[in-house]
């Protein structure tokens, strides 16, 4: 009896090990990922996209050996993250703004079957085989091949393997190109959602549906289905549509890089309101600014726009105030980060005001290039606030708010703002008051109405000096001078005729001076 208990415990012994070896991580969170050509990607991957954070992992789903990955493995999330040789999509940027919105100890991990071209009948498991033949092409064709001929069960199979490492936690789509004008577009969604659920024995109010706008650029093939899709949540309450507003393209169907850059953010966002992780950014250019307040193009801040002060004064003078609005949710503790950048002549300070309170004083403030600077963490309730900063010190530089309900700093220039203004560029520069040396001239002739124009620039001493074109939106259109000149003033060149008619800015950055000026290109 003794031998048999024993061997009864360690039969137990085995099977708890056993069950711990495959246990879900309740903090490693899955997403599914299926649709067409944008979802499968086909945006350009460049430098930028390739240094990915360890905590973002993609299940590969196929063999690749030109990328030295085995299916059924999880992988660091390099593009590309559907087939072998597929590009960027909305997948990867959705992955890296969760994690970086997401506290360190939780892991994001993406399993991404898309197939470029396809219907969406194509992932119903009754009616597949009617829609696997849809192309006679081969690079059709050999995709379905490579998902076993049946591509929903080949997410099924691959998603049920990813649940012995964590919890499914949300679906990614984006298709409809094929389908477009198809109003029964959304039963078939519906139908292939709801058997996601029942096959994986999800529970669709803790497993959402989120589903991207087609590309809508002028000239887009398929925008047209937009309306179809913004009516998915009537069919399925767990999903949520996500805009393409001004998400640039390549073609008539395809996001661009960028444009898929900043769709797949703007899944993650929606995902991570959906989980309890909020934030309300903020451009400073966009709020109220005050009379001695600067506006300044720089590529680096986002929207390529951000303030600055031209001396000190103190919190009381309104000409110097920053107020930016936001909306917040729920009653809550929020935490207000800045986007600031100092010059290197030492600490700076500045001035912060909460709706109608009174105002607190930041000391020492110094920054190596553009950083996020907590703030404050506050109590404050559902609805609109305001937050008011008056920039006391002459140097510093600031981009953008946000106020989020989690102690995570952003990373880079964070996510896109509630509202986006086009920056109303200063075109005398603060530190052109005491240049000690520096200038920039005004271009000419302006208006550029021959096609060349000459820039004209001087500096006291030998320094690297670059010298940006902006559009009217902030949007960096060359970089005429970026080099090293030596002391005195110098004349460029420049032809404007690859221009369009428009407004334009020029910016002169050597050292601490930075000065703006105007160019206008006329109609030809």
């Amino acid at each position: 009896m003794k031998k048999q208990n024993t061997f009864i415990l360690a039969i137990v012994c085995f099977l708890l090990l056993n069950l711990q070896s495959y246990a879900q991580d309740s903090n490693f969170y899955i997403y599914l990922c299926f649709g067409q050509s944008n979802m499968h990607g086909a945006g350009a991957i460049e430098s930028q996209d390739k240094t990915v954070d360890s905590r973002f992992k993609v299940f590969q789903t196929l063999d690749c050996a030109n990328l030295n990955r085995e299916k059924a493995t999880w992988y660091t999330a390099v593009p590309p993250l559907c087939q072998c040789y597929s590009g960027l999509s909305p997948a990867d940027y959705f992955g890296r703004t969760m994690v970086a919105n997401l506290p360190d100890s939780i892991t994001v991990g993406i399993i991404n079957i898309s197939i470029a071209g396809c219907d969406i009948r194509l992932f119903d498991k009754e009616m597949y085989v009617d829609y696997d033949s849809t192309s006679t092409d081969n690079w059709f064709t050999s995709q379905v091949i490579g998902y076993g001929g049946n591509p929903y069960q080949y997410i099924i199979d691959n998603a049920k393997l990813a649940q012995n490492d964590g919890v499914i936690k949300g679906i990614l789509l984006h298709q409809g190109e094929t389908n477009t004008g198809q109003v029964q577009w959304l039963s078939y969604v519906k139908k292939i959602y709801n058997d996601m659920m029942t096959d994986l024995s999800l529970d669709a109010d803790s497993v959402p549906l989120l589903a991207g706008e087609l590309l809508s650029i002028p000239g887009n093939c398929c925008s047209g289905m937009n309306t179809v899709i913004n009516r998915l949540p009537d069919s399925i309450p767990t999903a949520h549509v996500i805009s393409s507003e001004d998400c640039t393209g390549q073609d008539a169907a395809h996001f661009d890089s960028e444009g898929y850059r900043k769709f797949g953010k703007r899944y993650a966002v929606e995902m991570l309101s959906l989980i309890g992780y909020e934030a309300d950014y903020t451009e400073a250019e966009c709020g109220t600014v005050g009379d001695g307040i600067k506006i300044l193009a720089d590529d680096n801040a986002s929207n390529s726009a951000y303030v600055i002060s031209d001396k000190t004064v103190s919190a009381s003078n309104d000409s110097n105030m920053v107020k930016m609005n936001v909306s917040l949710s729920t009653d809550a503790n929020w935490y207000v980060y800045g986007h600031f950048k100092t010059t290197s002549t030492g600490p700076k300070s500045f001035w912060v005001k909460v709706d109608n309170g009174e105002y607190e004083l930041f000391n020492d403030l110094t920054t190596s290039g553009w950083e996020w600077i907590e703030i404050k963490n506050l109590n404050l309730t559902f609805g609109d606030h305001s937050i008011s900063i008056a920039l006391s010190d002459d140097g510093v530089m600031l981009d953008k708010i946000v106020v989020k309900n989690s102690q995570i700093e952003p990373i880079d220039t964070g996510e896109e703002a509630q509202e986006l203004c086009v920056p109303n560029i200063t075109t005398t520069n603060i530190n052109e008051l005491n240049d000690n040396g520096y200038g920039l001239e005004q271009i000419y002739p302006n208006p550029a109405s021959n096609g060349n124009v000459t820039i004209t620039f001087k500096m006291p001493n030998t320094i690297f000096v670059s010298l940006k074109l902006f559009n009217s939106i902030g949007e960096l259109i060359d970089k005429p001078v970026e080099g090293t000149y030596k002391a005195g003033e110098h004349e460029i060149d420049y032809n404007t005729e690859k221009l369009k008619p428009g407004m334009y800015f020029y910016t002169m950055q050597a050292g601490e001076f930075n000065a703006t000026r105007k160019l206008t290109v006329p109609s030809r």
